[in-house]
Order: structure tokens, then sequence, then C-alpha cells
């Protein structure tokens, strides 16, 4: 479960998929874009927008789910996807509270300048692209 820097620009998380562990996600963002010298509005959206991926994954994913913060110039991407072969245990389908559900992508696409999401066997990714005007400096 520890945060794994892949490089100067690159850092990745893996966590169980569980709603539980968004938080710890959040954090992770939050402390890694702060180190990253990001400026406090841009590092607020990008943690704001790994909230919502992060739960999207706990709650639609399997096994695990990881968060991949990718920082170049005048851009940071956010990649969460969910991964696993065991399917969960079907939910009791109710309806949705509107003010519980169903704002996490749209406030993610109003926040990014672009949203990718890629569905396969094993789970899905979503990716996000975030517009910052200060990089780390070994991302320029």
């Amino acid at each position: 479960m520890a945060p794994t820097p892949v490089s100067g620009c690159d850092a990745l998380l893996a966590l169980p998929a569980e709603a539980a562990l968004v938080g710890c996600a959040r954090h992770f963002a939050e402390n890694v874009l702060t180190q990253w010298h990001l400026p406090s509005g841009e590092r607020d959206a990008a943690v704001l927008v790994v909230g919502e991926l992060a739960a999207n994954a706990a709650r639609h994913g399997r096994s695990r789910m990881t968060l991949r913060l990718t920082l170049g110039p005048g851009a940071l991407q956010l990649v969460v996807s969910d991964h696993g072969l065991l399917p969960r245990p079907r939910r009791p389908h109710t309806a949705p509270d509107p003010d519980e559900h169903g704002r996490g992508i749209p406030l993610v696409e109003t926040l990014a300048t672009r949203v990718e999401t890629r569905h396969h066997d094993n789970g899905h990714w979503v990716r996000a692209t975030l517009p910052v005007t200060a990089a780390h400096p070994m991302a320029a």
C-alpha cells in the first residue's frame, strides 16, 4: 500500500478498491502535488478530481485500484484504474440520492481539459488532464 515514486514527476499508489481508502488517495495526491510545488488552487482541483475518480474506482472496482500522477509542462495527468478478476457481489438496487451521486464525472469534466475512459477485461481506467501553470523542475 506504500506510494511508489516512479520518477521526479511521476508517482504511483496502489490500494485495495475500498471506499474507506479514497481518503488515502486524496492525501497521497495532496502530498505529492505539494512536493511538486503546484499552486494551492491547482492542487485543490487535482485532489478533488482524484477523490471523485478514486470513489468511482472503489465503488465499481474489484480487488484493487491504482492512482498515477504525472506532471509535465503545463499539464497534470491523473489516471485512476480499477483491477481484479473477482466480481463483487451484486448490491440491491436502490435509487441513488441525487445530492450524493451522479456528479463525479461531470465535475471532473469541468475541471479537466480532457477526460478519457477505457474499459478492459480486468477493469477500467479514467485519465483526466488538468492544466497547470507551474511544473516540477524535473518536468520541464
